[in-house]
């Protein structure tokens, strides 16, 4: 790709980790565009008895963690999406050339900083030593609102005029709610979930709820890239929107007295997932048309959130696929 620098030239390379490193003078308007000075002085260096909690320093540090997405997948998967902003790029030396050449090339797409950083360093702004060489500073993540879904579900007309093809066949539109979810690992597995139904949006409020983080990111395998996340600062007023267009409200509780197996669930639904410490808010349940179980045959009694997810939002498809 012409004005990419061949990977036989030097890359700026940070090997002093309390310092800004000393870098080569930049061969060309490329380079002065792509690569940033590695002056790392606003980055505190991790000591190996430092606590990351307590105090405005471990705050501090802790924040600067969350901004980490590291892994090969994860990164080149979110460069490619071009979806969520990226502010920087660190990557080791030693990754096969093939990888940091497609890196370049994202990156300069993008007009990206990059910089060349030893595994050490990687493992001091990140705080983790499974970074695999690369790591991506990222930003806020582009959420829609609910002024957006309700333009989605106005331009649809209503909710029998809303069609989506997953492979060869068309079924009818599925939404999930989380309704105050807090572990990051959970989110990030509901979302794989809905990805793998072809679920046309996620809805979630702005209290008491995990936003789409890098540990989000990698927990949902890459696809809050490729998935439609609206977020509202009322969850409520998102449940009258899908009624007034004529969706199904399913409430998923172990306490209902109706069995998943026993639900009718052909036509368009939102499936509402409560948080695993305070289930669903009593004001959503009063907006659900259903409240259902999944039956459990065994000695345990529950379902962490992102299972009794994956369950459910199959058991929608496969009743939606069979519907005429």
């Amino acid at each position: 790709m012409a004005g990419i620098p061949a990977l036989n030239e030097s890359w700026p390379v940070a090997t002093d980790y309390r310092r800004p490193a000393t870098i080569r003078p930049l061969s060309n308007q490329f380079e002065k565009s792509l690569f940033i000075s590695a002056d790392f002085s606003g980055i505190p260096p991790v000591s190996p008895n430092r606590s990351h909690s307590g105090g405005r320093a471990g705050d501090y540090a802790a924040s600067h963690q969350r901004s980490w997405l590291r892994g090969h997948h994860a990164v080149l998967e979110t460069l490619t999406a071009g979806r969520w902003p990226v502010i920087e790029l660190f990557a080791d030396p030693q990754l096969p050339p093939d990888v940091l050449q497609r890196v370049r090339v994202l990156a300069a797409q993008q007009q990206i900083p990059v910089q060349l950083a030893e595994s050490r360093r990687l493992e001091q702004l990140c705080r983790h030593s499974d970074h695999q060489g690369l790591l991506a500073r990222m930003g806020e993540f582009p959420w829609e609102s609910l002024t957006d879904l309700a333009a989605l579900l106005s331009v649809a007309g209503s909710a029998q005029g809303v069609k989506v093809t997953t492979g060869s066949q068309r079924t009818a539109p599925l939404f999930v709610l989380c309704d105050r979810l807090q572990d990051a690992h959970n989110f990030g597995a509901i979302l794989r979930c809905c990805d793998a139904v072809h679920v046309d949006g996620i809805v979630t409020g702005e209290r008491e709820q995990v936003s789409v983080t890098p540990h989000v990111a990698r927990a949902s395998s890459g696809a809050v890239n490729h998935l439609r996340l609206f977020r509202g600062s009322s969850t409520t007023e998102a449940l009258r929107l899908f009624r007034a267009a004529g969706y199904q409200v399913l409430a998923a509780s172990e306490k209902a007295s109706t069995q998943l197996w026993q639900a009718s669930l052909q036509g368009p639904q939102v499936l509402v997932i409560g948080s695993e410490a305070h289930g669903i808010a009593q004001e959503l349940l009063e907006l659900c048309h259903l409240r259902i179980a999944i039956p459990m045959l065994g000695r345990v009694s529950s379902l962490n959130a992102a299972v009794a997810a994956g369950i459910l939002l199959y058991e929608c498809r496969r009743q939606q696929a069979l519907a005429p």
